[in-house]
């Protein structure tokens, strides 16, 4: 308040600090990446959409070389790195079958706890307070215009009312400008969705968008989102409103922002609870829960179609990679709040029991 800095540094500002701190090797992110694809067999995870830089990229070349990549990973083109993925003719889709190119990530405003977020009306308790809004409608058209010329998609991290509402205009008007230049539709994604208008609820068909969420941060953040956001609650983590329009949906953990185990999601996702039951035995806006069977889709069939291997992996059927897990009981005949705890007992990769217990 007095113009004295209080050692925090919000969304783009805290590049002043990523860049005084020195890259690590590639080295050293492929041990990494070694360790993490350990830990990620443990939850069950055969695939990710990775939304890190360019380092990750060229450790996870090098591991898809070596044949020692045990996830089929979709990798996301960060903003900074647009001209150079042009200029090589990289496309979203290309790719072996374990290491493929994603959308280019942007970011249309920050995030609830340091009221970041951008936001139509003011956070509750403040007069005035409406968050960050990062880059507006003209400025995705723009970008996304010169990405979908080179086949390139995008994903757009948007979390409150206002940032949505930017992203899901520009989105509509940028299918418009594809049809009029002939350009082949392109997959994009709508990376948070936390918190939606009650006029964008009503409006969300756009051709070739999927919705990506992660459950999980409904528990995080509920009380969170109770204090600043009030009534407009009711339009938030609406899972089951977007699956009854028929809208592709997709679930992730956001790590590491969250735990990856995904079994936290999907109990996320059926529950609306946190671990303790809280904050009623219903969940929090309980009509928003969805249907277990719903949950394990969208951790599995739906992202493999949000990443164009749809005809390879994503669910079990004869043609198709042999990635799955065998669990220790039957979800469908567990208690929901018992799936909080669920682990595999296996887990195979392309036909290869890569952990057991």
């Amino acid at each position: 308040p007095n113009g004295n800095p209080t050692g925090i540094l919000f969304e783009s500002a805290s590049v002043i600090a990523k860049n005084a701190i020195p890259l690590p090797s590639v080295d050293s992110v492929i041990q990494n990446l070694r360790t993490a694809q350990k830990q990620l067999s443990r939850m069950g995870i055969t695939g990710v959409h990775d939304f890190d830089g360019s380092l990750s990229f060229s450790a996870l070349e090098y591991l898809d070389g070596q044949d020692e990549l045990t996830l089929r990973v979709v990798k996301s083109i960060p903003r900074e790195n647009l001209e150079a993925a042009l200029l090589l003719g990289l496309r979203s889709g290309f790719g072996s079958d374990r290491l493929r190119v994603g959308p280019l990530k942007l970011f249309a405003d920050g995030a609830l706890g340091p009221h970041t977020a951008a936001m139509l009306e003011p956070y509750e308790g403040s007069d005035n307070e409406r968050g960050m809004l990062l880059i507006d409608e003209e400025e995705i058209i723009s970008i996304g215009l010169k990405a979908g010329r080179g086949g390139i998609g995008l994903a757009i991290h948007a979390i409150g009312d206002r940032a949505n509402h930017e992203v899901l205009s520009a989105y509509r008007k940028l299918n418009d400008l594809f049809i009029q230049e002939n350009i082949a539709p392109l997959s994009n994604r709508l990376e948070h969705a936390q918190l939606l208008s009650s006029s964008d609820l009503q409006n969300l068909s756009i051709p070739n968008l999927f919705f990506s969420m992660q459950p999980y941060h409904l528990v995080s953040d509920m009380d969170t989102a109770q204090r600043y956001w009030g009534e407009r609650c009711q339009f938030a983590f609406t899972w089951k409103d977007i699956q009854n329009r028929g809208l592709p949906l997709i679930f992730g953990s956001d790590a590491p922002v969250e735990i990856p185990n995904p079994f936290w999601g999907i109990f996320a996702a059926i529950t609306r609870q946190k671990r303790d039951g809280y904050p009623n035995p219903q969940g929090w806006y309980p009509d928003q829960r969805i249907a277990l069977a719903d949950a394990l889709n969208n951790y599995t069939f739906s992202p493999a179609v949000a990443a164009g291997w749809q005809n390879q992996t994503g669910k079990l059927a004869p043609g198709y990679h042999a990635d799955l897990i065998a669990l220790p009981c039957d979800p469908f005949n567990t208690d929901p709040s018992k799936i909080y705890d669920l682990l595999p007992d296996r887990t195979m990769f392309a036909g290869n029991w890569i952990w057991h217990a």
